[in-house]
C-alpha cells in the first residue's frame, strides 16, 4: 500500500457540496456523471495513476470512486467529503473482483475502523512487507492492524500476487540477467523519486521499491561473506 498525500477538492466538487448543503440531496448518490468523472481524474491524478488498495495502473475509465469510510457508515457529508474519496480498481458496474474495494465493501464498521490501515495514514507504506514472490505480509508480526487489513482487502490474494511477481521479477532481472547493486540502487533511487515528483507512477511501484531493497541486502550479505 501506498501512502497518498489528499490534495485540494476539485472545485467542481466543493461549489456542488455549498450549493447542496442546506438540501435534502447533499449525498453521494446525488452526484451527477459528470462531476464523478472530475472526481476521478483528480484522485487518479494525486494517486499517481494507482490503484488506493492494490497498486494496479489505472485511468479515468477503468476505476470507481471509492470511499475509505464506507458509505453505509457516513454521517453528515461524510460521503462527498474529498478526504473521504480515493480511486480504486475496477470500474462500476462490473463483475466483483475477489480482492481490493470489492472486497471490503463495508468493511471498516465504526467499531472497528483501528484495525484498517489506510492508504492516507502516515507510514502505511512500512506496515507492509513484500518478497521476491510478490506474497505480502505485515513487516511487524504483532501489527493485528496490517494483518487485518490485508486479509480484509484481499491483498495477499493469488491474483495480486502474481501481478506483484511478475512485476518484481521484471524489475530485478533484466533480459535474464539479475540486477548488480549498482545498477538495483539507480533503480531503486529512480523509483523512489518519482514517488514525490511523478503523477504517472509504475504499477505496483510500493512492492517494487520493498523488493529492490531486499535484493541490494541480499547481494550485499552475499559479497561480505565472500571477503576474506
Amino acid at each position: 500500500m501506498r501512502k497518498i498525500s489528499k490534495e485540494n477538492p476539485p472545485p467542481a466538487l466543493t461549489e456542488w457540496i455549498a450549493a447542496n448543503k442546506k438540501g435534502p440531496n447533499c449525498n453521494y448518490n446525488s452526484v451527477g456523471g459528470e462531476l464523478r468523472k472530475v472526481i476521478r481524474e483528480a484522485l487518479i491524478t494525486e494517486q499517481g495513476g494507482l490503484c488506493a488498495y492494490t497498486g494496479r495502473k489505472m485511468d479515468v475509465d477503468s476505476c470507481h470512486i471509492e470511499h475509505l469510510k464506507p458509505q453505509q457508515h457516513c454521517i453528515d457529508l461524510e460521503d462527498v467529503a474529498y478526504k473521504n474519496l480515493v480511486a480504486a480498481v475496477p470500474q462500476p458496474n462490473t463483475p466483483k473482483l475477489p480482492y481490493g474495494a470489492h472486497l471490503k465493501d463495508n468493511w471498516p464498521s465504526p467499531g472497528e475502523s483501528d484495525l484498517f490501515v489506510s492508504p492516507l495514514s502516515t507510514g502505511c507504506s512500512d506496515r507492509f512487507s513484500f518478497n521476491f514472490k510478490g506474497e505480502v505480509q505485515p513487516k511487524n508480526p504483532e501489527d493485528e492492524a496490517a494483518a487485518t487489513t490485508i486479509a480484509r482487502l484481499g491483498l495477499d490474494h493469488d491474483i495480486l500476487v502474481s501481478y506483484r511477481r511478475s512485476a518484481i521479477r521484471g524489475t530485478i532481472n533484466v533480459r535474464g540477467k539479475m540486477l548488480d547493486v549498482k545498477s538495483a540502487r539507480r533503480r531503486l533511487d529512480g523509483l523512489t523519486e518519482k514517488e514525490t515528483t511523478s503523477r504517472d507512477l509504475e504499477q505496483f511501484s510500493f512492492a517494487i521499491i520493498d523488493a529492490l531493497k531486499k535484493h541490494i541486502a541480499r547481494l550485499q550479505k552475499v559479497s561480505g561473506k565472500k571477503k576474506p
